[in-house]
């Protein structure tokens, strides 16, 4: 395992020619590092030249390569850098050779005189931010989602976790669990002289009131869908539609497999798809009703067909109902969209669906009165995923959706990734507990060890509790040289 005193060394702008490259070094020893390959007119710059931030202008000069290019050093001295270490930026030209060459120039002189300089892991700098308590971990987190934003939308929520009002709501929820769980803990300690310091109605209080405000998090998360795979679309509907066909046109291209037959598409389909800025996870779905399967392969696989399109409902935040306009629509094929109405929340509504009736080219046989009550105030859109016509309409409408707030994909700060919803709810689960242990008068000790169970996991999500093996998972998905 590399020592964490270390001085480390990376390119930290992406690897290929570009007019300009940055070198960063971080550590005890990134100047002197540095000044081996950077010569600057007198006096010579040392860590001790007044300042906290510097600037100097030079030249990169690798006499025995031949190659001489100009530089500018940024120094930013410890503990005012991002890593709270002393940080040495060089920027030069971004050339390949030059970049290989300097890089190899700054390791070989420091393993000459016995200096600590070594290529930075993936996340490194951000990890030493981290453990130097510059940044917490969700910050950390924020990081990797600025690097991987595609939109604007994307690089605004980013912004905010990293600038910290995410974890700073659930840093007070952190500590009210941990005064709620000194209290027990000290009423457990007091109980055999009758002291009483909560009362089990102020505790019941307290812990609602914290769960309140976690689950507001996971709701507003469940609403923000704009993440690093788009807003996520659902094209739905009866089988044989042309559901696959439009999302192959609104797509612009080949993706999924199409026939006349029904039943083609099984498993949810995704792609990815920008339109004016907003970035769309697309999905395409089986048809909601009856599949036919073939003999030897029963009635399991239709269950979980329909289970799987159930579940890519459940969690999409725009829908896209496409009805067959050359078919009537008989009352059988009404079923769908009154087994999917989804709670009010979630799932299809006046303001986050849109209907589209496909196959416009053929004679028009569908009637909105069919459809029930509440589906006939839609948006609608006709369309031919053949021919072309209402694709360019659709993908506005999905558009307006967006941008009209009918679907809420604002830059929330509470998003959350995977795992942080996991120990989110782990949390919740052990508040819930505790809740139900003290309406059903069990005993003290267990009530605090359900506290106990909700706090940890909130603080393993903030990083105040840690292991190496978290660490590991969280910044192995950087790049070098962040």
């Amino acid at each position: 395992m590399n020592n964490q005193n270390d001085t480390i060394l990376a390119v930290s702008t992406p690897w290929g020619n570009s007019p300009r490259t940055i070198i960063r070094i971080s550590g005890p020893d990134a100047l002197s590092c540095a000044m081996k390959a950077f010569t600057e007119a007198p006096p010579p710059l040392t860590i001790d030249t007044p300042g906290t931030y510097l600037s100097l202008k030079g030249r990169i000069d690798l006499l025995e390569n031949h190659a001489t290019a100009p530089a500018f050093l940024y120094v930013m001295k410890a503990p005012h850098s991002y890593t709270r270490e002393d940080v040495v930026e060089i920027h030069t030209i971004g050339s390949l050779p030059l970049i290989e060459m300097l890089m190899e120039k700054l390791l070989r002189g420091a393993r000459t005189d016995g200096t600590t300089l070594r290529p930075a892991e993936p996340g490194e700098f951000t990890k030493r931010a981290f453990l130097s308590g510059r940044i917490d971990i969700v910050q950390a987190e924020a990081v990797l989602r600025v690097i991987r934003s595609r939109t604007d939308a994307e690089l605004r929520l980013a912004a905010s976790q990293l600038d910290g009002e995410f974890s700073r709501g659930l840093r007070r929820a952190h500590e009210r669990i941990a005064n709620l769980l000194s209290l027990l803990e000290a009423s457990i300690d007091f109980s055999d002289e009758d002291i009483h310091l909560m009362s089990e109605q102020e505790a019941i209080n307290e812990i609602e009131a914290v769960r309140e405000i976690l689950i507001e998090y996971t709701h507003r998360s469940d609403k923000g869908k704009v993440h690093s795979g788009g807003v996520q679309t659902v094209f739905f509907g009866p089988p044989n539609a042309g559901k696959s066909s439009l999302f192959n046109a609104v797509l612009g291209r080949p993706r999924a497999i199409t026939s006349h037959k029904s039943g083609t598409t099984r498993d949810p389909l995704g792609a990815e798809l920008v339109v004016d800025g907003i970035s769309f996870r697309l999905l395409d779905t089986a048809g909601l009703a009856h599949i036919k399967t073939q003999k030897d392969e029963g009635p399991a696989l239709e269950t979980l067909t329909m289970n799987m399109t159930a579940k890519v409902l459940d969690t999409s935040s725009l829908f896209i109902c496409v009805l067959d306009g050359s078919k009537p629509m008989h009352k059988s094929s009404l079923d769908f969209p009154q087994s999917f109405s989804l709670p009010s929340h979630q799932g299809p509504s006046d303001s986050n669906c849109l209907l589209v009736i496909n196959k416009t080219d053929l004679p028009l046989r569908f009637s909105i009165e069919d459809l029930p009550p509440q589906w006939q105030n839609l948006s609608i859109i006709h369309t031919c995923a053949v021919t072309g016509s209402g694709i360019e309409e659709l993908r506005r409408e999905m558009v307006e959706k967006i941008i009209g707030g009918d679907v809420d994909c604002s830059a929330s700060p509470a998003v959350l990734n995977t795992r942080q919803m996991a120990l989110l709810d782990a949390c919740l689960s052990s508040l819930e507990r505790a809740s139900r242990s003290i309406k059903e008068e069990v005993s003290a000790e267990f009530v605090a060890l359900d506290v106990r169970e909700a706090s940890d996991p909130l603080g393993e999500l903030l990083g105040k509790i840690t292991t190496e093996d978290i660490l590991e998972r969280i910044f192995s998905q950087f790049c070098i040289g962040k």
